[in-house]
């Protein structure tokens, strides 16, 4: 066991250090230093070939890029709102780390002049997003890092990385959320020792961040004409950016307005009105409308967004997304998600199939993509900060020493599963929904029905006209199905359902499904065979009657409500094979449709009553099977069974949703 966390941490922590210490010739190694302070200087864009591919510094100012041959004599920039431009040739590879020191570039606000309001900027800066952003498609592949850390302790509970494909819509099509194809991933799970919850098994959507926090492609809030009335808009300085004045205009809330999510700055260009950057957080009225896990309570939660200019477009350079907040556990937590673009292309090409594209469902550690540490060897990534390293190296040792003292403890403990009983069955339910059309013989007859049960006051009388019907709908609530996954093709099912129109009742299944995919590499097309026990119930309403006997008890049950409803029901009971399909819409949802056949080996008429007064979970109800003393049925004046039964084909159509 203690060997198998020190490879964990170890391999981590030389894929995360792997750019360091390659020396492969294509691969230029940087910092980028303030000209006056000299301290590093984050998050500056670097880019080669007029930000074809490109990094960004990390928290110590350095980079790693990986440049291919055909891009050797193209020039290196940097840029970085509010310093001058950099410019230079690619140097000889491999060499020394290079430094690159940038120098600021002030503007005075008093230096430039705004016609009209600051509204009036940001409302030309969304008027130019078709002039400014791509009008077509366009494929940017980029570095993504989550992790969880608990702030108290300062230790990472979980680190992942991964490359994404990001196919993004036209930025005229803000409603469009483009696609995500997880090309590699590496991650690792910095608490071993402690995973036995339900809470440690990860976010999802967060490999969508491109798309998520894009909020020039989204319209978010704060350049929405719809929510403009929300917020106060002004000019908080004038800066720079690739030597080009740019408006510096904070955004919030107006006063005494409950309406406003957000709260940050914007940063827009003055001469073509493009939005460069945002950085913005929710307020308390926006954490409050954000939809957040109920065990999760969240403090903060920021964002910062970048984009970067390429072949006459600006286009999406980075996302950086951070949640602080206390979990279930009342552990203070930070969820931090970074992307970074690397690579554009803005040429036309097919789109991923199914099988390719994340879900937004996702959780991404639960993801299922190999680690290739080839591939990861020649990929240029986002550096971890120093602090980040650190951090890592002090939880290796001291997961050491508590593996060291564990063994001596117990020395015969395995490394065996860590998730809990419960979870391993969450991850294999599934609920749903499910409708049947049931097939029905009833025929147009006169019914009337008389019970008065030996020694009881209640007496039930009433006459009825049932109607003809060649079928009836049973239909579950969304719990109304159950399904337990035994393997990926043979899983086990529960479904109730109830029968609803003009005539009533109740049915039960009990059963197990085989399923085969039919087209393993798109969207599964799933074959289905099963069989199943059922019972069916099919009865009329007779009304509701007043009971004023307060020991009333039919065939052992007690009924003592002032009201109780008596009904003419059918039952059989038996076995149903099936044969249907199944269609996977997403990686949570599958919707079926199956064709049964009814084989009942028992049918038989029956009295149902049931309580209708008093606290509802306090109800009884019975079942009361024909003929019994005191009851008496009628049909067309004369005794008989109840003029309708169940034929045999059963079509059934529903949808499963899994849980985890």
């Amino acid at each position: 066991m203690m060997t198998t966390i020190r490879g964990f941490f170890v391999g981590w922590l030389v894929l995360l250090a792997g750019q360091l210490w390659a020396q492969a010739p294509a691969v230029l190694r940087g910092r980028v230093l303030d000209a006056e302070t000299h301290q590093p200087i984050p998050n500056a864009q670097v880019g080669v070939a007029n930000n074809r591919i490109g990094t960004s510094t990390n928290d110590d100012g350095r980079f790693v890029l990986n440049i291919p041959p055909a891009y050797a004599r193209e020039r290196l920039t940097v840029a970085l709102l509010g310093y001058r431009n950099y410019s230079q040739p690619l140097p000889e590879l491999p060499g020394p780390e290079l430094l690159i020191a940038l120098k600021i570039a002030p503007a005075a606000l008093g230096e430039v002049r705004v016609a009209g309001s600051v509204l009036s900027i940001v409302r030309e800066a969304v008027a130019r997003i078709p002039a400014n952003y791509p009008g077509r498609p366009t494929r940017l592949e980029g570095f993504f890092r989550e992790s969880d850390e608990e702030l108290d302790r300062h230790q990472y509970r979980y680190l992942g990385e991964a490359v994404l494909k990001v196919l993004k819509a036209p930025y005229t099509q803000p409603k469009n959320d483009g696609e995500i194809v997880i090309k590699q991933s590496r991650k690792v799970d910095l608490r071993l020792q402690h995973k036995t919850g339900l809470l440690q098994e990860g976010w999802y959507a967060g490999p969508f961040i491109p798309h998520r926090f894009d909020f020039v492609h989204n319209r978010l809030d704060f350049i929405n004409e719809a929510d403009f009335k929300n917020y106060d808009y002004k000019l908080a300085d004038i800066t720079t950016y690739n030597d080009r004045p740019v408006y510096v205009i904070t955004f919030g809330p107006k006063p005494k307005n409950n309406h406003a999510d957000f709260e940050g700055r914007l940063y827009i260009d003055q001469q073509s009105y493009a939005f460069l950057a945002a950085e913005w957080h929710r307020t308390p009225t926006g954490i409050r409308h954000d939809f957040m896990p109920r065990n999760f309570e969240a403090e903060v939660r920021a964002y910062r967004t970048e984009y970067q200019f390429y072949a006459g477009r600006w286009h999406l350079k980075s996302v950086w997304y951070n949640t602080v907040g206390t979990g279930a556990t009342h552990v203070r937590l930070r969820h931090l998600v970074e992307f970074l673009t690397t690579a554009i292309d803005t040429a036309q090409g097919p789109k991923p199939g199914y099988i390719e594209k994340a879900q937004f469902r996702d959780v991404f550690r639960q993801n299922a993509v190999r680690y290739d540490s080839a591939f990861w060897r020649n990929y240029t990534t986002l550096l971890p900060p120093e602090q980040l390293r650190h951090a890592l190296r002090e939880q290796e040792r001291q997961q050491q020493a508590e593996l060291l003292f564990a063994a001596q403890a117990a020395p015969a403990s395995t490394n065996k599963s860590t998730k809990s009983p419960l979870w391993k069955v969450l991850e294999r339910l599934r609920t749903g929904s499910v409708g049947s059309l049931l097939p029905l013989h009833a025929t147009a007859a006169d019914l009337s029905l008389s019970f008065a049960p030996p020694g009881s006051t209640f007496l039930a009388q009433a006459q009825r006209q049932t109607p003809a019907r060649d079928a009836a709908f049973a239909g579950g609530w969304f719990v109304g199905s159950l399904q337990l996954d035994f393997t990926k093709t043979l899983s086990a099912y529960y479904s109730a359902r109830q029968v609803r129109g003009s005539f009533q009742g109740q049915s039960l299944e009990i059963g197990a499904t085989y399923e085969h995919n039919f087209n393993p590499r798109h969207r599964p097309i799933l074959g289905r065979i099963g069989v199943a026990y059922f019972n069916q119930r099919v009865g009329y309403d007779f009304g509701t009657f007043d009971n004023a006997d307060e020991g009333l008890r039919v065939a052992g049950t007690k009924l003592n409500a002032d009201r109780i409803s008596v009904a003419v029901q059918q039952f059989s009971e038996g076995w149903m094979p099936r044969l249907g399909l199944g269609v996977e819409v997403t990686h949570h949802l599958e919707v079926v449709a199956d064709a049964g056949l009814l084989l009942p080996w028992r049918t038989r008429s029956e009295l149902h009553l049931a309580e209708e007064s008093g606290f509802f979970l306090g109800r009884n109800e019975v079942d009361l099977a024909l003929p019994a003393a005191g009851a008496t049925v009628l049909v067309n004046n004369a005794p008989g069974a109840a003029p309708w039964s169940l034929g045999r084909p059963v079509l059934t159509l529903g949808i499963l949703y899994r849980l985890l």
